[in-house]
């Protein structure tokens, strides 16, 4: 079965009635034959635009944000989504299915134990690697800064006869 992300977005509620709109959610999705795997709160945000709430007919400017995620069939899907947004608690319902493909994993150890000088990474950086005019410049003006930092000592010439 498939993984879908079920976005519910609630109206601004007690912390009881808040419950109680949860378990009523989960529990939809329970009797569907749905597999919950995971539930998360966004927590309380505000809206990207106005709502308007299904009973009273208020706007909605803020709210709470929760995700479950469920394993569950495609019509099941659906059946829950028209259940969960006819709940008069619920502002916005959304269910997106959700890619369960892992990328395969490439173990390149032997090629980061190298030291960098010695990395194909590195020598493709340096193959590719051009300096501006300004950079140089600054190259130039730090060596220089340098060489003048270093103390000369000038040879004493013979005395004169």
């Amino acid at each position: 079965m498939p993984l879908f992300e079920f976005t519910v977005i609630t109206k601004s509620l007690s912390k009881a009635d808040l419950i109680k709109t949860l378990t009523r959610a989960g529990n939809v999705l329970l009797e569907k034959g749905a597999v919950i795997e995971k539930v998360e709160s966004l927590g309380h945000r505000d809206l990207p635009y106005k709502k308007i709430a299904k009973q009273t007919g208020d706007s909605v400017y803020a709210s709470n944000y929760f995700l479950f995620h469920a394993h569950m069939s495609s019509p099941a899907r659906l059946e829950a989504k028209t259940i969960l947004r006819n709940d008069l608690d619920t502002v916005h319902v959304e269910a997106v299915l959700t890619p369960t493909e892992k990328p395969e994993f490439e173990c390149n150890l032997e090629e980061i134990l190298k030291p960098p000088a010695e990395r194909e990474s590195v020598q493709k950086l340096r193959e590719k690697q051009r300096l501006c005019h300004f950079t140089r410049q600054l190259i130039y003006k730090k060596t220089e800064k340098e060489w003048k930092a270093i103390p000369k000592s000038y040879p004493i010439a013979p005395p004169r006869d």
